[in-house]
């Protein structure tokens, strides 16, 4: 199982610069909403070296807010949906892409947009 979530030196800044356009208080939302982002992206996430030094960790738990199960699980869907093996560092591994990626992709909207980008964003997942 997942323990916690590590986050480079280069995603705690886009963190703390989203947290500021946005107001949202808590890195885990933030974190939650840039996986779904990168999960929603039919493409595989590009395959980095991340260097922690510098960076944040957040526990499993506080990350997914009670819903460890469904995370675990979404993520395990989308390895299969690639034919990827089912194993903890695989699992570890595509998270740790995919909030990097999603983070990435938040950090590049214009302050005025991002608030804009995430509400349609969120309502795109209702709607499906």
């Amino acid at each position: 199982m997942i323990d916690r979530l590590r986050l480079s030196g280069v995603a705690k800044n886009q963190l703390s610069n989203i947290k500021r356009k946005t107001g949202i208080e808590h890195y885990n939302i933030i974190c939650r909403h840039a996986l779904c982002l990168s999960l929603a992206n039919p493409a595989t996430p590009p395959v980095e070296i991340f260097d922690f030094n510098g960076g944040l960790e957040i526990e499993w738990k506080t990350f997914t807010s009670g819903n460890e199960i469904l995370y675990y699980n979404i993520i395990l869907i989308r390895l299969l949906s690639e034919s990827k093996s089912i194993d903890v560092d695989n699992v570890r591994l595509a998270l740790s892409q995919h909030v990097h990626r999603g983070l990435a992709y938040l950090a590049s909207r214009v302050e005025s947009d991002l608030a804009i980008a995430l509400a349609k964003n969120i309502l795109e997942v209702i709607k499906k």
